[in-house]
């Protein structure tokens, strides 16, 4: 399935650290497809493909639920326009 969340970043300065750092290491399941922040970096919108959207929430949770608050959203793929190609099983 793929996920859109939108994170209000408190600290970016931490948070785009994190990212950098984990992204090249994500867990069997998890896979990162976008990212698109504002020019402060204070906002992001990412695209994810996950198998599990409750292990994904604890994931991104416990990386960066300290310097953001994470808006989950479920997409519509049927209706959804420009998706990545689907690569998890």
């Amino acid at each position: 399935m793929f996920v859109s969340v939108k994170h209000a970043i408190s600290n970016p300065q931490e948070f785009w650290k994190i990212a950098e750092k984990t992204l090249p290491n994500l867990p069997e399941g998890i896979k990162f497809h976008s990212s698109f922040p504002t020019e402060d970096k204070a906002t992001a919108f990412c695209l994810w493909e996950v198998d599990s959207l409750e292990g994904f929430k604890k994931f991104l949770e416990d990386g960066v639920g300290h310097v953001s608050q994470n808006d989950y959203y479920l997409i519509d793929e049927k209706a959804a326009m420009g998706l990545p190609t689907k690569v998890l099983p």
